[in-house]
């Protein structure tokens, strides 16, 4: 059981802090050491994992490790809540006395009151069926946070790596974490190697979020202060593994995980009555007060001044409190709502609960999510910079073709509005801007042209051989596994027209030097595919590097003119030039890789082996050959455009919320 008291960040009395002893442990800001002591852990428990028998100790304690569900609604209690108002209720009395009336009486009258027994009951019964049909969409949410639960992970039990059940992790187990794994539980990070994960369910981030071991310094602040998205030792349940791989002890399942808290606030969704519901309650209960009077003044009339038999005076007295009853209001308000709620589907505004229609006519101010809202949540290459020229990416398009991108010299060539005062240091080191060669205004293609799917081959080709990611099921995200960053020019390069996987299997990776955040790049050897890389390297390995552009400008020794291949296109880099197009692209919020491409001798590498960075970075004088810069970013939807301005013009105001870390979001 963690201690009374928690020490945070370390020993430093000056950096450390507490918590009451009902607060939940800030992980975040501990150190491996203190958060493995306040779960009861030895030292050793990398390597020895939990036992069985102190597995299934801390399940009995702390309960398997799955969201708890909310009170399923019944086919009984939806009919009560068609059912339990005022006017139904005087129905109910009348066909209920129409009915004894029908038992005792005979003739033509039992006849009569049967009918209108069964008339009543029909009327109930089809009032109660549109009801429970139209809201019989029982809340979905919940189930979709369940579904992306893992279904199993591999832990280390005894001693030795085992897979188990999601369900069956607790606190303490020592996680085991891969490329394309989904994060059973909330986890503190023990050990981490290039490891990233997806974390735009929580946070609204779309890039992966890099990991690491050390204690995260609160910086004077309390520990729940801290934001998600900054809580980087920290992997969650629910999120997936872009890059890299790591172990990590669990701190939290089930309802205690992040993903956890969003579930108990989903099912704790409070229904509250719109105002039309609140008038047709109000209305309801003085048209039952009315029609009750009315009732009790025919009654009587009817006995009194006409001498009625009793229960004939009753019976007029109760048909004319029916004939006032509308009771077709709720079916009439149930309908019209479902005729609004067809009519918002067929433009695409899918509305949960009905009443909700009747709020829209009064909305002032439209609070949307940004990732995967108003952005599809889908990292795109928007743009591809030569020396020489801009290429747009239409990445709205859902068909192959090389046309999807067009030359287009003056988009993001110059800095938004908001940066052209901000100094270049604060993006990039930056130079000023040159000049380019008129005469390669045309070279390849002139502007407002497509450049042939060869020309994008071998200007992307870097980006996809120097990748291990898979692309998603017909470019999509289904399926796709990797960095989405890295996924971005796979994608861009698939609805180009090029076969990703036949272009992989061509020219396989010989030897690599993984991607790390410390030097920022990613390298790959390859045996030279001419459809790729050309023919001009006399015998030699080709290796595409891909990184920070800021990084790799300086190991740059030519550039590729207009991007084209070939020795014959290769001259000198301009720095300058290339510093300022980073500035550019990056004031634009964009974030930008770029492709370069070297030759090696055959006997610098050897086939399967890890290359250490200095094999790129090493070397006494700049070597590679700078082929573009890729510019990506999580595009808006094309139709958000059109839906804000029909907003604005009908004068709501639209704000975007996001979970964006506050350098991304503004």
């Amino acid at each position: 059981m963690p201690p009374r008291q928690t020490e945070y960040y370390g020993s430093d009395p000056e950096k450390s802090h507490t918590t009451k002893e009902n607060d939940d442990p800030q992980w975040h800001a501990m150190t491996k050491e203190n958060a493995c002591g306040v779960l009861g852990l030895g030292a050793d428990i990398r390597r020895s994992g939990l036992s069985s028998s102190e597995a299934s100790r801390r399940l009995q304690q702390y309960g398997p490790n799955k969201l708890s569900e909310k009170d399923k609604v019944t086919l009984l209690q939806r009919i009560w809540k068609q059912v339990s108002n005022v006017l139904v209720g005087i129905l109910v009395f009348v066909a209920v006395v129409s009915l004894i009336k029908g038992i005792i009486s005979s003739g033509e009258d039992r006849l009569t009151n049967f009918i209108e027994v069964g008339l009543i009951t029909f009327v109930i019964t089809l009032n109660t069926t549109i009801g429970i049909y139209q809201e019989g969409s029982a809340e979905k949410a919940a189930e979709a946070l369940k579904n992306m639960l893992s279904s199993d992970a591999v832990v280390v039990r005894d001693g030795k790596e085992s897979k188990i059940p999601a369900d069956q992790i607790v606190p303490g187990d020592i996680v085991i974490l891969g490329t394309g794994d989904r994060v059973p539980a909330d986890v503190r990070m023990l050990e981490v190697n290039n490891l990233a994960t997806q974390e735009a369910a929580l946070t609204g981030e779309s890039v992966p979020i890099e990991k690491v071991t050390n204690a995260i310094d609160p910086k004077g602040r309390d520990p729940r202060q801290t934001p998600l998205g900054d809580r980087k030792n920290l992997c969650f349940s629910a999120t997936l593994v872009a890059q890299g791989a790591g172990a990590g002890i669990v701190v939290a399942t089930g309802d205690k995980t992040e993903i956890g808290t969003i579930n108990s606030l989903v099912s704790q969704v409070e229904e509250k009555k719109t105002a039309v519901l609140e008038q047709i309650d109000f209305v309801s209960k003085v048209l039952a007060c009315f029609i009750a009077v009315t009732a009790v003044i025919t009654w009587n009339v009817a006995f009194f001044r006409i001498d009625a038999d009793p229960l004939d005076a009753l019976s007029i007295a109760l048909v004319c409190a029916v004939a006032m009853i509308p009771e077709g209001l709720e079916a009439i308000v149930t309908m019209t709502y479902s005729w609004s709620v067809s009519n918002m589907a067929k433009q695409n505004a899918i509305i949960r609960k009905l009443p909700a229609v009747e709020t829209l006519g009064s909305v002032t101010v439209i609070c949307s999510d940004k990732t995967g809202t108003l952005t599809k949540n889908e990292m795109s290459l928007v743009a591809f910079v030569t020396s020489n020229a801009h290429y747009k990416n239409d990445t709205d398009s859902k068909n192959r073709t090389p046309h999807n991108f067009v030359r287009d010299d003056s988009y993001l060539a110059e800095r938004p509005n908001h940066g052209k005062e901000k100094s270049a240091q604060i993006v990039v080191n930056t130079g000023a801007s040159s000049q380019r060669d008129p005469s390669l205004a045309s070279t390849p293609v002139p502007a407002g042209s497509s450049p042939t799917q060869a020309y994008i081959r071998n200007a992307l080709a870097g980006g996809v051989l120097c990748s291990k990611c898979t692309l998603g099921k017909n470019g999509g995200r289904e399926g796709e596994i990797g960095n989405p960053t890295e996924i971005s020019i796979l994608r861009a390069s698939y609805f180009a027209g090029i076969q990703i996987e036949a272009m992989k299997s061509d020219s396989p990776i010989i030897s690599e030097v993984p991607f790390s955040s410390e030097y920022k790049f990613m390298a790959t050897v390859h045996e030279p595919n001419y459809e790729n890389d050309g023919n001009d390297y006399g015998g030699k390995y080709v290796a595409h590097v891909k990184g920070a552009p800021d990084r790799m400008i300086k190991l740059c020794k030519y550039q590729a003119r207009a991007g084209l291949l070939g020795e014959e296109n290769e001259e000198p880099i301009d720095l300058a030039y290339w510093s300022e197009k980073i500035a550019i692209l990056s004031s634009h919020g964009l974030r930008v890789l770029a492709l370069c491409r070297g030759s090696v001798g055959r006997d610098e590498v050897r086939s399967g082996a890890a290359l250490k960075p200095g094999f790129v970075n090493g070397r006494s004088e700049p070597w590679l050959t700078i082929i573009g810069l890729c510019a990506i970013m999580d595009p808006p939807r094309p139709e958000c455009v059109d839906a804000i301005a029909v907003a604005h013009k009908a004068g709501v105001r639209v704000a975007m919320i996001t979970g964006d870390h506050k350098d991304t979001a503004l």
